[in-house]
């Protein structure tokens, strides 16, 4: 059966989404502050949603999922462009895990019962995990667009953008570091484990099977790579502001000079 984990926002209307579910008459809602646990009475299916714009589906098909993600978009806040998605299989066995398929490119997850608390559990990394791929996504194509600035310094002493664009560069990487700054806590343990230590091993196990700590790390470094360039970028404003200031000076004083030789003349 199909497991997976779609990043489509900055955040989700928690509320207004359990209401659009209720209105349907054939779901049960279970709602805390962040996550809406959505069931099929009808069928054997589980949706987890999280309030950082992430959602993991359990049991549902392509087109069920598809429906879905036109639906939520009616409340996302801070929509992304491009929806990131992560697909995995999971099955019924004697004890809880996760492995990769022996012959299959694909991840599964084995479950020993059909309790929605250890899909929860599971959930919560699965959606850590998608929310870091759409940050590490955003901070790459940072990178990448202003790459060539510090080699351009390097060859001709200076940046060819105008000033405008120069400020708009300065303002899309200040964006792009701040919002991750600021999302930094949907990559902490969440609350929901200090109430439930029993499950907190579940997602435990998926963040080390999918390497969220060092994933963590690794988006720092790059964190560091954008200050860098932020730096870069602040200091060129700097260096044409105190150029033009010279330069008018120096106009300031010729002119001055040119006014006294007329006189003098």
């Amino acid at each position: 059966m199909r497991c997976v984990s779609f990043c489509t926002a900055s955040g989700y209307d928690l509320t207004g989404l359990a209401n659009s579910f209720k209105r349907k008459g054939h779901y049960i809602i279970k709602q805390t502050r962040d996550v809406l646990h959505v069931s099929n009475i009808k069928k054997p299916a589980d949706i987890f949603f999280f309030n950082h714009g992430s959602f993991v589906c359990w049991g549902l098909k392509k087109p069920q999922e598809k429906k879905l993600l036109e639906r939520v978009k009616e409340f996302e806040t801070g929509s992304q462009s491009s929806v990131q998605m992560d697909h995995f299989c999971f099955r019924f066995g004697e004890e809880v895990s996760i492995d990769a398929h022996e012959r299959f490119k694909i991840d599964v997850i084995t479950l020993d019962s059909d309790n929605p608390q250890i899909k929860l559990a599971i959930s919560y990394g699965l959606a850590q995990s998608i929310k870091l791929e759409a940050f590490e996504d955003a901070i790459q194509e940072a990178i990448k667009k202003n790459s060539s600035l510090p080699e351009e310094i390097a060859k001709h002493g200076m940046i060819s953008l105008t000033r405008t664009a120069l400020f708009k560069r300065i303002g899309e990487i200040f964006i792009a570091r701040s919002s991750i700054n600021l999302s930094s806590e949907y990559l902490d343990t969440p609350e929901f484990f200090w109430r439930n230590p029993n499950l907190e091993p579940f997602y435990v196990m998926t963040k080390k099977f999918l390497d969220i700590p060092s994933r963590v790390t690794a988006l720092n470094q790059k964190l560091d790579v954008l200050q860098e360039l932020l730096d870069i970028l602040n200091s060129q404003v700097q260096h044409r502001h105190s150029s033009l200031l010279e330069t008018i000076i120096i106009l300031l004083i010729v002119i001055e000079i040119l006014i006294s030789l007329y006189h003098w003349w």
